[in-house]
């Protein structure tokens, strides 16, 4: 078969939409968000892409809890230094250098002295503030924070400069950023048979066995008694359209569940497409 590999320097945009659906405590709370990207491939190496991702917007359209919004305002605040990041994949996309490091930690400076400024009076931002001060100073934290962007597990997710004979093994985070989830993932692909130049790719995981002190670390936070008896199930599912002509995703979309018990659990859709 055909690896999908980026062929053409070009600049596309992106409207990425997520929504959750969350179960906490047999209590369920449904949020939407919504991101818009400006992504430029800068560069085609023999052994490297480089990029330049531009977040032009980041909003949520809909929540039913007061405090999500909350959350998602400090969120938000904390990622404008991520705003503007230029870096290097290798060809499978794994992340080898961020190039304007310099840049993003002279912008947090300013994004953390704006935010405290105006929420003098709210110490556990300033705390908050602290914390992520930390991840900016040691070394890797950066790249560490790009890595964990939603740029990597939609947009590349393993897809490129590889054939999909077999499985591979993935790590996925939980709905509740407590930890990962072991999966073994399958990717199937074939040319559109309705339009030329387009590449359909379908993904499905096989979640493997969590052992007992990992479902510790993942809900020891949560009330359950009997981590004996907890079985929780994990689907994870994807599919992409891809421009053969220029390697980049036309539209896709990503979904994973976690079902934890009776009270507790949720889903997480992530749609993608370009528009212009």
């Amino acid at each position: 078969m055909e690896y999908i590999n980026f062929k053409t320097l070009s600049n596309k945009k992106y409207l990425v939409n997520i929504i959750s659906n969350m179960l906490l405590n047999g209590m369920v709370s449904e949020t939407e968000v919504e991101l818009r990207w400006m992504l430029t491939l800068k560069e085609i190496g023999s052994h490297y892409y480089t990029f330049e991702l531009i977040t032009l917007d980041h909003r949520m359209v809909k929540a039913d809890n007061m405090g999500y919004i909350e959350i998602h305002k400090v969120v938000t605040q904390l990622q404008k230094a991520l705003n503007e990041i230029t870096f290097t994949v290798d060809k499978q996309g794994k992340l080898l250098q961020v190039k304007n490091l310099e840049q993003i930690k002279e912008r947090w400076e300013d994004v953390k002295a704006e935010t405290i400024e105006y929420n003098k009076a709210n110490t556990s931002l300033v705390e908050l503030f602290k914390i992520q001060d930390e991840a900016f100073e040691k070394i890797g934290g950066v790249d560490a924070m790009v890595k964990a962007m939603e740029f990597f597990d939609i947009f590349l997710n393993n897809i490129y400069g590889r054939d999909f004979f077999g499985r591979i093994k993935k790590t996925i985070p939980n709905l509740f950023r407590s930890g990962s989830i072991p999966f073994e993932v399958k990717y199937d692909g074939n040319k559109s048979q309705d339009k030329e130049n387009i590449y359909n790719i379908k993904i499905d995981g096989y979640p493997n066995i969590v052992a007992e002190n990992h479902l510790k670390d993942l809900y020891g936070g949560f009330p359950i008694l009997d981590f004996d008896a907890l079985k929780p199930v994990y689907l994870y599912n994807a599919q992409y359209n891809i421009d053969l002509l220029s390697g980049f995703i036309i539209d896709g979309e990503v979904n994973f569940s976690e079902a934890i018990n009776d009270k507790f659990g949720g889903e997480v859709h992530y749609k993608i497409k370009q528009y212009e």
